[in-house]
């Protein structure tokens, strides 16, 4: 056995134990920007909600503010005629002014219904903005709250990475130059493992039945050994 190889990847089992974890952080980390974009949409649709009924009223409003002038119009105008009643001259135009008049209060009644119909519409519209106001400021409290979550972790997540980053890198300053470099090329391509053990005869990296030569060399420990298939580092657990 050769004692280098040995220490060597003593000090690879402990950098593997902090790159697992780092690698279980970057993760957390790439979450972040979906959580929070997904706490924006959720907001904007709570702020779409309100502005739809707040447009709904407003249509509403619209509507009434029509049928009163036009409710307004057909009285300017029966009022006309109705003064006009005394200036005619027949029998035939008074009794075909009158029906006009008729007509016109027969409409302005339907007119008068559409406007207490809408009325009604929009005092039920006013009590749906005003329960949607309400509704999304608890809703903004709470976003802000799980926003404040998220940076809480992120930063925690930014911490305890920096500090594994350290505590790697000290870890793996004593190993030669060819080594620590072939293990951070493994580790950045194996997502944060770049070594694993060998388990009746199998590599537990890849599940792969290892050849008996590389077994062998693995057990002698004179060299650091991969597998032919995943290309990890492996090892005998003590």
């Amino acid at each position: 056995m050769n004692k280098q190889v040995q220490s060597d990847l003593h000090i690879l089992k402990q950098a593997q134990t902090l790159d697992a974890e780092l690698y279980r952080i970057l993760q957390e980390l790439q979450q972040i920007a979906p959580e929070r974009e997904q706490l924006k949409q959720e907001l904007e649709a709570e702020k779409a909600r309100l502005k739809d009924l707040d447009g709904a009223l407003k249509k509403r409003q619209l509507a009434q503010k029509e049928k009163e002038g036009e409710l307004a119009q057909k009285e300017t105008h029966i009022k006309k005629l109705e003064g006009q009643l005394a200036l005619v001259k027949t029998n035939k135009e008074y009794s075909a002014m009158q029906q006009e008049i008729a007509s016109l209060k027969a409409d302005n009644s339907l007119l008068e219904e559409d406007v207490i119909r809408i009325m009604d519409e929009i005092e039920a519209c006013r009590d749906e903005v005003t329960k949607e106001q309400v509704r999304l400021k608890e809703r903004e409290k709470d976003f802000s709250a799980r926003e404040l979550e998220v940076q809480k972790r992120e930063k925690e997540w930014l911490d305890r990475k920096q500090q594994l980053l350290q505590q790697k890198e000290q870890s793996i300053s004593t190993l030669a130059p060819d080594v620590k470099d072939l293990y951070l090329r493994i580790v950045e391509k194996k997502n944060g493992i770049a070594l694993t053990p060998v388990k009746n005869n199998i590599c537990s990296g890849c599940q792969i039945q290892l050849r008996a030569q590389v077994i062998n060399e693995v057990m002698m420990q004179d060299i650091i050994v991969l597998c032919d298939n995943c290309g990890r580092m492996l090892y005998i657990e003590d």
